[in-house]
């Protein structure tokens, strides 16, 4: 991918002049940072899936070969699948029987899975890991701590802001429009993911905006009623008047976003409506069906953003993986269901060459039952879709389910894929170079990606 040597030198000589300021440029970053790549006029746009609170993926994938098969119902005990009904993926392999919609899209080659995968401080192998050899992320079987991680895209604790700010910093010039809208939060809740970023991604709940929302409460630029509108009047002087930089760039932001509705007026104008997405059934928060359909509604608007927007980063959330007490049938089937609607979505827009869905989750869980459910693991399997995916292949290494399995330490899957491999083969496709990777990724450099290439 070549650079736009043009716009860097103009940054290059512009930061010159205020490099003495160090506040702002510790705030901003270094001016290698500051530089952006040339997308060209491509749109691809990634969507994250997180699986929230650690999915059991022994209860997706399971063997089918009789041997194979023995072991891990021997393990697996009470929880196991039955073997006559996996839907068959490979010859080794099936997936449970309520992902049929997964199924057809893996024999379609629109989804590929990614074996073993989980945060990692550098590669290990069980028997290190047993032995104390080397050593394991922090916290690592901790809820919070194992999902920021993944969030940051660093398990050796060295980034505090999530891959996808860092990754829009890198397509985006300071002061590019379209940055601002390149990360877009659809889910229910905040994430670290989108965080960190010289822009603060945008979080839609739904497919409609009021463009004079902020100013009949009293906020914006000709408001000051109320004491809240006050105080956000007072932030747009500050922007006007303040030399203080620090108080400057905040109050910047701030405008930025209470002016967020005036430039997006128009934005859902002629959104395009889809077959239903399901809202499923006991459903956490909000289903992860209309998140997705959420999702489909902005890309089918993508072109009436503002600053001819190139790239978007997407998150949405599934809750309900944790499961201790109970099997994951329904999460399973739920997700099946709506990642074959969106893609039937992306299709029909003719957009599925450029969107890449990949899921995410804590982590793993244990290979034995503690009675109902499964305990906190560590390695886990991920699914990516779309039509730029190399799909019907499984990447990575399958490990042996069974029963004191070498692939395990203390019953939980040591991963022998890092989440940087994962998570940099997609943004790679997104466009990054080797060193904007690194940039994004920072212990990158520690892990192989052989193997990786799932993408075209």
């Amino acid at each position: 991918m070549k650079t736009n040597g043009n716009r860097r030198d103009f940054l290059k000589q512009t930061l010159a002049g205020v490099a003495g300021i160090s506040p702002l440029m510790a705030m901003l970053g270094s001016i290698e940072k500051l530089e952006a790549a040339n997308i060209g006029n491509e749109y691809k746009a990634i969507v994250c899936v997180l699986l929230e609170g650690g999915a059991d993926v022994c209860n997706m994938i399971a063997p089918v070969e009789d041997d194979a098969y023995a072991k891990y119902k021997a393990v697996r005990k009470n929880i196991a699948l039955p073997q006559v009904s996996l839907l068959k993926i490979t010859d080794a392999y099936g997936m449970r029987e309520n992902m049929g919609a997964m199924q057809k899209l893996y024999l379609e080659k629109k989804l590929a899975l990614v074996a073993n995968v989980g945060t990692l401080v550098e590669p290990v192998t069980a028997e290190e890991v047993r032995s104390g050899a080397k050593p394991v992320p922090f916290e690592l079987f901790a809820h919070n701590t194992q999902r920021d991680q993944w969030m940051l895209g660093d398990a050796a604790g060295s980034s505090n802001s999530g891959w996808a700010g860092r990754t829009a910093d890198q397509f985006y010039a300071a002061g590019d429009t379209a940055s601002a809208y390149c990360n877009v939060n659809a889910a229910d809740v905040n994430t670290l993911l989108l965080s960190g970023g010289r822009e603060e991604a945008i979080h839609f709940s739904d497919a409609s905006i009021s463009p004079d929302t902020m100013k009949r409460y009293g906020f914006g630029p000709e408001s000051g009623g109320s004491d809240l509108g006050e105080v956000y009047q007072k932030i747009y002087e500050e922007k006007r008047a303040n030399s203080h930089k620090m108080m400057a760039e905040f109050s910047k932001k701030r405008v930025a976003e209470l002016d967020r509705p005036d430039k997006l007026e128009g934005l859902f104008d002629g959104v395009r409506e889809f077959e239903p997405f399901s809202t499923g059934v006991h459903e956490v928060g909000k289903p992860l069906g209309s998140q997705l359909e959420l999702v489909a509604k902005i890309l089918s608007v993508k072109n009436n953003f503002p600053g001819s927007i190139k790239r978007q980063i997407f998150f949405v959330n599934q809750h309900g993986w944790d499961t201790h007490d109970s099997d994951n049938a329904h999460q399973v089937g739920y997700l099946s269901e709506c990642l074959g609607t969106f893609q039937a979505a992306l299709e029909e827009m003719g957009i599925a060459e450029s969107v890449t869905t990949f899921t995410i989750s804590d982590f793993g869980r244990s290979l034995s039952p503690n009675g109902a459910g499964t305990d906190h693991g560590w390695g886990s399997h991920a699914f990516v879709m779309g039509g730029a995916v190399k799909g019907g292949e499984i990447y990575g290494s399958m490990p042996s389910i069974e029963m004191d399995s070498p692939d395990a330490w203390y019953d939980r899957l040591v991963p022998t894929t890092s989440m940087e491999s994962y998570l940099s083969t997609i943004v790679k496709w997104f466009g990054a170079t080797t060193d904007e990777l690194n940039m994004i990724f920072p212990n990158l450099h520690t892990f192989k990606t052989n193997g990786m290439e799932y993408m075209a």
